[in-house]
């Protein structure tokens, strides 16, 4: 600053209008008030974290780190991965980032939902569902916390339907030895209790044991014994239903006319 007050005072020796020299003592006082202000803001900022953290080895990794700091506004604690496969990562919301890079959350069991939450897994039990010895149940269905935790059923009424006990009969069921079965398809149960059906005849569809043709198998949900290797409806697995236009072919979809052979 010594320097703008030098050039000052030789200004005054020079022979200029009252408000020329106005104006320059303006811009020294604004100088001196405004220098210091630079500099401290210069130091808030600090060092540039993005160029403290990324040491890459070559230009093109150095880029994609700097691209990836950027994107998480400079916050080196989220950048998950290593030089050249930085990704930015908020890790109090990231179910495979929960927490800490690659800390994966535990998948949620049945009748449960998952959620990071402030870095820590959270799991919640489902609409109709309860928490019951730690386990989330549909305790509308559940025989054994039906309509509560602990409500067992049993005897005449082992079946939980919309959380109350009821007789298999009363759905349509068989009672076998206190547990409800369908005598129409279960092979171990076959049109009666304890009829179990043979090896010759696997199967058991309306009460009866049957085997299915050679190279077909027997899809209980469609009621058919299907051709799984060529079989839209049922292509690799019963059920699996190919796409648009799509033709099944030695147990995969492909587009039409494109078959594999």
């Amino acid at each position: 600053m010594i320097h703008q007050w030098d050039e000052f005072s030789k200004s005054l020796a020079e022979p200029v209008p009252r408000r020329e020299s106005l104006r320059r003592l303006g811009i020294v006082l604004a100088g001196a008030v405004l220098s210091p202000l630079g500099q401290a803001t210069a130091w808030a900022r600090g060092p540039d974290r993005c160029k403290s953290f990324c040491k890459c080895s070559n230009k093109s990794q150095q880029t994609a780190c700097f691209a990836a700091c950027n994107a998480c506004s400079a916050n080196t604690t989220n950048l998950c991965g290593s030089c050249g496969s930085y990704v930015c990562r908020d890790l109090l919301h990231d179910f495979d980032n929960c927490g800490a890079c690659g800390h994966i959350c535990p998948q949620p069991g049945s009748y449960e939902s998952g959620a990071c939450v402030n870095g820590k897994c959270t799991y919640t039990c489902v609409a109709g569902a309860k928490r019951c010895n730690g386990t989330c149940t549909y305790v509308y269905g559940d025989p054994g916390n039906c309509g509560a935790c602990g409500n067992v059923c049993g005897g005449a009424t082992p079946f939980c339907s919309e959380g109350k006990c009821v007789a298999c009969e009363t759905v349509g069921l068989t009672n076998c030895n206190g547990s409800c079965t369908d005598a129409n398809s279960d092979p171990n149960n076959c049109g009666a209790c304890g009829n179990v059906c043979p090896d010759t005849a696997p199967n058991c569809n309306q009460g009866v044991c049957f085997a299915c043709d050679p190279g077909y198998t027997w899809c209980p949900t469609q009621g058919v014994c299907a051709n799984l290797g060529g079989d839209t409806f049922n292509c690799g697995e019963c059920g699996y239903l190919c796409s648009g236009n799509e033709i099944c072919s030695f147990g995969q979809c492909w587009p039409p006319y494109y078959p594999p052979y």
